[in-house]
């Protein structure tokens, strides 16, 4: 089999996925109640489905990112019930095969980031199963969308761990998939005995790759900025809603909490968020970041700093997507901007 094939249209693709959604949860971005997010194609409208290419082919990526396909907003860990003095406790089903259609290349880059807190050890086996079951068909964008900042963060064409390549030939209207691991090979060859067909080539865009910012560079720069008035001047901004943090495909902050009624009960975990006061306090009462300008520095440091220093690179992908739903106007630009304004023109 070649590495290449393709679909006539969107829409031969969109119903060869369909046909197998009786094996794989297959999700794709489109609009529900005016905000942009992946959902299953399965429980789309029409409408929602006439969105899904502009969507899938655009260069921006949607307001919502994959993230909660891997790392969900609630998820439990165990049940357990009581029943003639016994305690039963049973784990949650095995997650389902999935294939995340038109995932950008800043949405490959910050799995491979979560990748570096969950995959390491102690290995999360939550996320490590679903990041397993997981096909990522991703769109490699031409050019940068409104709020991107992508190339600064050097991601524009990060797709290293995309199990396909999707593009559209201009000229005959064909959607194109190159398969690039072992997973996408699986997926073509399904994709073949749905009617799709080989193709000879595959084309690739030709959005120039700018000089990515330099980590260890701005890394430094923060480390000198940590007493700076404008963690104050950003404090007096900020309103604490957390919107930032959970528009972010990289933020990984949870909670485990455990929920009992009666003779039933799970332990579960949700998302949490590093911008909310109770986020560090301790049993005994103590918070070391007990005031909003402690958190807001917190917020930046682990993405420019912390993270860089742990991990070996920033935190944050450029998406935009803090920036654009924060309602007080903050985003990373805020800081790189006071940071050193040469330092992001580069």
């Amino acid at each position: 089999m070649k590495p290449v094939i393709a679909a006539k249209s969107f829409e031969q693709l969109l119903k060869a996925l369909h046909q197998l959604s009786s094996k794989y949860l297959v999700v794709a971005p489109t609009t529900e109640d005016g905000v942009e997010h992946y959902r299953p194609i399965t429980q789309m409208s029409e409408e929602q489905k006439s969105q899904v290419e502009r969507l899938s082919l655009r260069n921006q990526p949607p307001l919502g990112s994959v993230k909660p396909f891997l790392f969900p907003d609630s998820e439990i860990y165990i049940e357990f019930t009581k029943k003639d003095g016994k305690l039963d406790v049973q784990t949650p089903r095995a997650s389902v095969p999935q294939i995340i259609l038109g995932a950008k290349p800043c949405d490959v880059v910050s799995l491979e980031l979560i990748d570096k807190v969950f995959l390491e050890d102690p290995v999360d086996g939550l996320y490590q199963e679903k990041r397993d079951n997981t096909v990522l068909i991703v769109n490699q964008c031409d050019e940068m969308g409104a709020n991107c900042r992508c190339d600064d963060f050097g991601v524009q064409r990060s797709t290293g761990s995309a199990d396909l390549l999707m593009s559209k030939d201009e000229s005959s209207g064909k959607i194109l998939l190159k398969a690039q691991s072992e997973k996408g090979n699986i997926l073509a060859e399904e994709l073949l005995k749905e009617g799709m067909e080989e193709n000879p080539v595959f084309r690739e865009p030709k959005v120039p790759v700018k000089e990515a910012l330099e980590s260890e560079k701005i890394q430094q720069a923060m480390d000198d900025f940590f007493e700076s008035p404008f963690w104050e001047e950003l404090a007096m901004r900020c309103i604490g809603c957390a919107t930032c943090t959970f528009y972010c495909p990289t933020c990984h902050c949870y909670d485990i909490r455990d929920f009992q009624r009666k003779e039933q009960g799970a332990r579960y975990r949700t998302w949490d968020s590093c911008m909310f006061p109770d986020y560090t306090r301790m049993a005994g009462g103590h918070n070391p970041r007990p005031t909003r300008k402690d958190r807001v520095q917190n917020r930046f440091y682990h993405k420019l700093s912390y993270f860089v220093k742990n991990e070996g690179a920033l935190g944050c992908v450029g998406c935009g997507r803090c920036g654009e739903k924060c309602p007080v106007g903050i985003s990373m630009d805020t800081v790189l901007n006071r940071i050193g304004g040469e330092v992001n023109d580069k």
